[in-house]
């Protein structure tokens, strides 16, 4: 088992906006960037071009407007996750016109460059399912709701106190947990807000030690170094 601790150096606070950026490292080279982040009201993150990336943006708290640039809207929040397979090129914007939002942010490379650039959105009446996996996104071949370029399964759970759950796990996959908020215990040691952990074994219990959401990457062993 390997934890990442949060580290006030991987803090970044500029005016409405603060960042947590997470980056798993070479063992999981397809994750590049993981962010956690905080932003205020009216926060907006201007238009910018993406290519040759998979974009997973991801809220629990709150709300936020997407718009790319032919002007179309889409309003995420935790009933409705997002995926931008960028492919050849797309630009887009961001903002927080409504709610002070809470969200993860993951930057994957795809397993190809170029294609056409797409968007997708997972809509879910119900919210964050509480004690119970989620699956969110997948590879291409595979049944997920949403469809990544690259050999990746992302799942989702909001962990309650006192309740236990194993992580994801698929042959040949290794697991990367991502503490959004809340505690949890693996173990004897207590992982909270921006903490990570990785090499857990299947069979390892993730203990609730106050309510927590939890994201789970799932990265093919072929990627790893």
């Amino acid at each position: 088992m390997n934890i990442v601790r949060a580290n006030p150096e991987q803090l970044f606070e500029y005016g409405p906006f603060t960042v947590r950026r997470q980056r798993p490292g070479e063992a999981f080279s397809p994750l590049v960037s993981i962010d956690l982040m905080s932003l205020k009201l009216d926060a907006r993150i201007p238009m910018q071009h993406h290519q040759d990336e998979e974009v997973f943006t991801y809220l629990w708290r709150g709300s936020m407007q997407h718009q790319d640039s032919n002007g179309e809207r889409t309003q995420l929040s935790a009933k409705r996750v997002m995926v931008v397979n960028a492919g050849d090129g797309v630009q887009y914007e961001e903002s927080v016109p409504l709610y002070e939002a809470e969200l993860l942010q993951a930057v994957i490379r795809p397993s190809q460059p170029g294609g056409e650039a797409m968007t997708q959105v997972l809509e879910r009446d119900q919210g964050i399912m509480t004690n119970g996996w989620t699956e969110l996104a997948g590879p291409e071949e595979s049944d997920a709701p949403l469809e990544l370029r690259q050999e990746v399964y992302i799942y989702d759970t909001l962990l309650e106190r006192n309740q236990t759950l194993n992580v994801p796990s698929m042959p040949g996959f290794f697991a990367y947990l991502t503490v959004l908020e809340g505690i949890i215990r693996i173990g004897d040691q207590r992982l909270g807000r921006g903490d990570a952990v990785s090499s857990l074994d299947s069979s390892i219990e993730i203990v609730g030690d106050r309510d927590a959401n939890l994201v789970c990457f799932l990265v093919k062993a072929d990627n790893f170094a």
